[in-house]
């Protein structure tokens, strides 16, 4: 962002002599109180403990004598390093002549307990005003979205402030040229991949989210790549559900991986699957993400945002995006998805992307078997030649790609891509991209260890399943302790439209102590995860 200064000139003397009267400074008195602020020498005392921002603590009758005030703004200097941190106060943990700072800002200056550190005041962030206005629902410029941008980075922004920002875009929304605005912002505050001529076009495809077991990602990648396509894919972790592609891979081989290392990765097997969160890409959304994900916001611009951002820091000229509707998906009508299609293509050819978009059946999970490790022994099963729907719609989403990246029909993509599955040599590809990324390539789903205390879940009467919910399996797997124990999660034996007996198992929880097992089953007794359509109502 340019940073306009004014500058003053030297006027020539007047030759009518006039008295002027000084103007009024526009400046309030506590503004001016900063511009020569003193700094203040403090002893620093390092917590280990994330605050999730840039944050220090100061004695209460220390930050009054500075005239600072809860979340106000100060500048820490240590050597040649300085940090904006926003303060709080201790009552008489903390004494007047030391500064306690949290873990982020202590790395980030390179302070260690008992240095001597300066800190001064620092000035308003200019940003809280352009959020203030689209709070008031005007419209904001480029530059007052890349200045709100540029203070997230800074962390001149408290976590109270940006979901001010958040909430203000979910209840006004973002128009295009806003939404353009912030994702060129993102894009631009975190590391990229680019590649030469011999590896385009750069192929990549991404899912909304949001449906149990949705390992797509994990076969489009080396179906793809067995055709001679590049597809750098990043990757998320699980943020409400059971496991990202990112939580499941990493049961096969690290996926935190350098930008030079995912180079060499891409150049030797033509792909990768890594999380996007250890490369640093579009940092400013995984920032927004932290103080959206506690909300449940999910305001349509950010979401437009946060996908493309991160498809163009992939290097992607050509990108596949899956919107998954139904009950227990985040888009429930076809009009909404519709919607938000279009605005995804017009949003990808203003970053220079050509995008295509699915409207898929999000309504039931994708595989049925939920959970990190689970997750992984299914897509080597569906590797080997297995069946089911997550193979079919993988093979359905790669024909697409192939159709944008090589012009054949959609149907003879998705035929060419069936036969890379079916082949092997999706599956030779795979263990290609595992060992490069530092994994076992020889590795069989029976090595994938899995939670060995169980429970199965019965039917407590006779019908015919109606409904699987996503949302349900999400939360009994998370009490399990998906997806941080990743060989948690759940195995579910029906399907919609199946007729069962009273009786019958229907799940079975997979956990790795009794304390987590015993709060899964809690938890199944209050989210409904088979639904099932009673024969007979009620007898009378």
């Amino acid at each position: 962002m340019v940073m306009l200064r004014q500058k003053i000139k030297r006027r020539e003397p007047q030759r009518k002599t006039a008295v002027q009267k000084p103007k009024p400074n526009k400046l309030s008195l506590p503004a001016l109180s900063h511009l020569n602020s003193p700094r203040h020498t403090f002893r620093a005392k390092v917590l280990d403990i994330e605050a999730g921002q840039n944050e220090i603590v100061l004695s209460e009758e220390q930050a009054k004598r500075m005239d600072l005030n809860i979340l106000d703004r100060v500048k820490l200097r240590f050597g040649k390093k300085e940090e904006t941190a926003i303060v709080d106060f201790s009552h008489s943990y903390v004494r007047e002549s030391e500064v306690e700072l949290f873990r982020e800002i202590a790395q980030k200056l390179g302070v260690k307990s008992g240095d001597e550190i300066t800190i001064e005041h620092t000035k308003r962030p200019e940003s809280l005003d352009y959020i203030r206005k689209k709070l008031d629902n005007k419209i904001l410029t480029k530059v007052e979205i890349y200045s709100i941008v540029e203070d997230l980075m800074a962390e001149r922004l408290s976590n109270a402030e940006l979901a001010a920002f958040i909430s203000a875009v979910y209840i006004n929304e973002l128009n295009s040229e806003e939404t353009a605005a912030l994702t060129e912002a993102i894009f631009n505050t975190g590391e990229r991949l680019e590649f030469d001529k011999s590896l385009q076009p750069v192929t990549s495809e991404h899912s909304i989210g949001g449906i149990a077991g949705d390992r797509t990602s994990m076969l489009i990648v080396p179906i793809i790549a067995s055709l001679g396509l590049t597809i750098p894919k990043t990757c998320t972790r699980a943020i409400s559900s059971a496991a990202g592609t990112a939580d499941t891979l990493e049961v096969l081989c690290p996926v935190s991986l350098s930008i030079e290392d995912i180079k060499k990765v891409v150049k030797k097997v033509g792909c990768c699957l890594v999380w996007g969160g250890a490369v640093n890409m579009a940092m400013a959304d995984d920032k927004l993400i932290k103080i959206r994900n506690p909300l449940r916001l999910d305001p349509k611009s950010l979401l437009l945002a946060s996908i493309l951002a991160k498809k163009k820091a992939e290097g992607a000229t050509l990108v596949l995006l899956d919107i998954p509707i139904g009950r227990g998906a985040k888009i429930l009508e076809l009009d909404k998805a519709r919607e938000l299609a279009q605005d995804f293509q017009s949003l990808g050819a203003k970053m220079g992307m050509k995008v295509d978009v699915i409207i898929t059946d999000g309504s039931e999970p994708v595989s049925y078997s939920v959970g990190p490790a689970l997750e992984a022994r299914e897509v080597l099963r569906v590797l080997k030649g297995g069946d089911g729907l997550l193979a079919e719609k993988s093979c359905r989403m790669a024909g697409y790609i192939l159709h944008m990246a090589r012009g054949i029909s959609k149907e003879e993509g998705y035929r060419i891509a069936l036969h890379q599955l079916k082949s092997g040599k999706a599956d030779e590809k795979f263990r290609q991209l595992i060992q490069a990324q530092g994994g076992n390539p020889n590795i069989s789903p029976e090595q994938i260890k899995v939670g060995q205390l169980t429970y199965g879940v019965l039917a407590e009467v006779d019908g015919k399943i109606e409904h699987i919910d996503n949302h349900a399996i999400s939360r009994v797997c998370r009490a399990l302790g998906c997806p941080t124990d990743k060989a948690a999660g759940m195995v579910i034996h029906v399907r919609t439209g199946d007729k069962v007996r009273k009786g019958q198992k229907l799940y079975t929880l997979h956990a790795t102590t009794a304390e987590k097992l015993n709060y899964g089953i809690e938890q199944t007794k209050q989210f409904n995860v088979v639904e099932i359509e009673k024969i007979i109502i009620e007898s009378i």
